[in-house]
């Protein structure tokens, strides 16, 4: 009788969740669905397009060394170039504010010239997503920068309508849990890297620690790679997360790479 007992108890824990209609759901779609409210889910992507041979870049929108500012700095947006069509057009910025809280704020594009500098209602110390909320697709890039206009912190590239960055700081108030990154090399005509160490960082900021390397694969060229982390790796609150690449190339190579978290209530 103990035996079947515990039986029935480890075969208890082992079956899914039943949903309303009697279907069978993973943890993380729950999370996904908004059904688990101290937990969500964030999904990073990103691209860098052109990461000089024998440099180390992070992998974003910039193609170049990604700046993380000690203030609120991220006061203002433009387009680099006029377009009329995107005038008017409404911004998502999604960040984090002066206190290291996460904001979303949107902000509209001037309506007479998209080069003018809009200044944001919430100052920030991290951008890491920007999205056109318009059915209008922008023929130049879209920039979240200083007031300026010296550096840019989030760039929304000609074409995309969206940020593509593989960098990403834990709120304040939150941890987040690492399940699994990835990065793939775009092959390009004459451009044959003889090795593509892809590294994962983490910069503590409440701490004021120096950059931590938490992974390291030495990906091979014309190839791709994902890593899955068990059990997960966590980072706390006003942490830095991102990945860079440094080729050994004489050429700039293109390198797209991305990871997930689970973001927890402390």
């Amino acid at each position: 009788m103990r035996n079947l007992l515990i039986a029935l108890i480890i075969a208890s824990l082992c079956v899914p969740a039943l949903g309303s209609r009697g279907f069978t759901r993973e943890a993380t779609l729950e999370i996904s669905r908004g059904a688990i409210s101290t937990q969500s889910h964030v999904n990073k992507f990103g691209q860098n397009t052109a990461v000089a041979g024998g440099s180390t870049e992070e992998i974003w929108d910039g193609s170049a060394v990604y700046v993380f500012p000690a203030t609120a700095l991220m006061t203002s947006m433009s387009q680099t170039t006029d377009q009329v069509a995107m005038r008017g057009a409404t911004i998502e910025l999604q960040g984090l504010d002066a206190s290291w809280n996460a904001v979303t704020q949107t902000k509209a594009l001037d309506a007479s010239d998209t080069t003018t500098v809009i200044t944001l209602d919430t100052a920030m110390i991290r951008c890491f997503r920007m999205k056109v909320l318009a059915d209008v697709v922008g023929d130049s890039q879209i920039r979240c920068h200083n007031a300026g206009e010296t550096q840019d912190y989030a760039i929304i590239d000609t074409g995309n309508n969206q940020t593509l960055m593989a960098i990403y700081t834990v709120p304040n108030g939150k941890t987040a849990y690492l399940t699994c990154y990835y990065a793939h090399h775009h092959p390009a005509s004459g451009v044959s890297p003889t090795s593509l160490p892809i590294r994962f960082w983490a910069s503590d900021r409440d701490n004021s620690y120096a950059k931590q390397i938490k992974h390291v694969v030495g990906m091979a060229a014309e190839r791709g790679f994902q890593h899955f982390f068990n059990p997960y790796v966590e980072f706390t609150q006003k942490t830095d997360v991102y990945i860079t690449v440094a080729p050994i190339s004489a050429q700039p190579v293109n390198i797209s790479a991305g990871f997930d978290l689970i973001l927890v209530d402390n």
